[in-house]
């Protein structure tokens, strides 16, 4: 595996999970700051693609490394953070069904669906809207199993998958992601089974542009001052005030791999330990951050101070980002350690 960091991706990535906790955040009843933060998820599995093809591709490609070894490895890195955010999950649903006698999920929803998602399988039966997301007890996680699937897809395939063949998949999921995206006024799809297919269009042509942008990635020549505008510019897309099915299409197609040539395409004198943190941070703050939203729902309406301030409220972003950090130093990277999997931090 190769060593060789791409320190500003890893910020990005870590603002991009932000981005996904501020969207998420009306859970708690706060005003939506982050309109278009599902986006992010597009962002991971253009990540995705790069780290992937940066770190095993060779190796793929070579059959120094097997498809079932592969898989192994991908499921050592995803799994034991997703458990622990399954768990938070089932668990504040079941509590919630225990206490007040009612869920918006079955019990046979949460225990069945459980089960199969603990293998980052969604759950295979269709459940009456707006509970019929394929990860029940904790929605965000829908992305993983996309991720696992292409990932099998690309390494199964990678001796066939020529340049040309990644740009025609690049051509046709694009085109035919923009009309879904006009078609239904959102890239906010793959969620639900109704969403489902949108939801492969948006892995595998957000996987395989990734692919691309490491087959063409450019040599460093770019200081990291260019850092802040990125941020900036996925922040304004982000946090856009009106919710624009046309800002989708073009933050997917357009925005979106350009930030990633250009993130690759910045180098550093020193190693950056802020921009890696902060990617460090992005997988355990996606898969935790809405069972902590959801309980703190609960909780409140518990002790019947359900009409907080959402002023208060918004201190739970940087609460999640403090156990998102001490879950990885505490949790991740030891299990990692006794795992002895290779440490490649891959976008959802």
């Amino acid at each position: 595996m190769t060593e060789e960091r791409f320190e500003v991706l890893d910020a990005l990535r870590g603002f991009a999970a932000i981005g996904v906790v501020l969207f998420h955040l009306s859970i708690v009843g706060t005003p939506q700051l982050a309109p278009h933060g599902y986006l992010a998820v597009d962002f991971f599995f253009m990540l995705s693609g790069f780290v992937l093809s940066h770190s095993y591709a060779v190796r793929l490609q070579s059959r120094r490394l097997t498809v079932s070894s592969f898989l192994q490895l991908r499921m050592k890195r995803l799994l034991p953070l997703s458990l622990l955010g399954l768990l938070l999950g089932t668990g504040y649903f079941l509590v919630r069904l225990a206490m007040q006698k009612y869920s918006q999920y079955a019990l046979s929803d949460i225990l069945a669906g459980t089960a199969f998602n603990a293998a980052l399988l969604p759950k295979p039966w269709v459940s009456q809207a707006p509970t019929d997301t394929t990860f029940p007890t904790n929605t965000p996680m829908w992305s993983l199993s996309f991720e696992i699937a292409v990932n099998v897809l690309w390494a199964a395939l990678i001796s066939r998958v020529t340049t040309k063949c990644a740009w025609v998949i690049t051509a046709v999921t694009g085109g035919l992601l923009t009309l879904m995206i006009l078609k239904n006024g959102t890239a906010d799809l793959g969620a639900t089974w109704t969403t489902f297919f949108g939801g492969a269009v948006r892995t595998l042509f957000g996987f395989f542009v990734g692919v691309l942008v490491w087959h063409y990635r450019p040599r460093p020549f770019l200081s990291t001052f260019p850092l802040l505008p990125m941020i900036l510019l996925l922040a304004t897309v982000f946090c856009f005030p009106i919710r624009s099915s046309v800002l989708d299409a073009v933050s997917i197609v357009l925005i979106f791999p350009l930030l990633m040539c250009l993130s690759v395409a910045c180098h550093h004198r020193r190693k950056q330990r802020l921009l890696s943190e902060l990617g460090r941070l992005s997988y355990p703050l996606y898969v935790v951050h809405a069972p902590i939203l959801m309980s703190t729902v609960g909780l409140l309406k518990a002790i019947h101070l359900e009409q907080t301030a959402s002023c208060y409220l918004f201190a739970l972003v940087p609460i999640c980002i403090l156990v998102a950090i001490g879950l990885d130093k505490y949790y991740d990277r030891p299990i990692a350690s006794v795992l002895g999997k290779q440490r490649v931090r891959s976008a959802l």
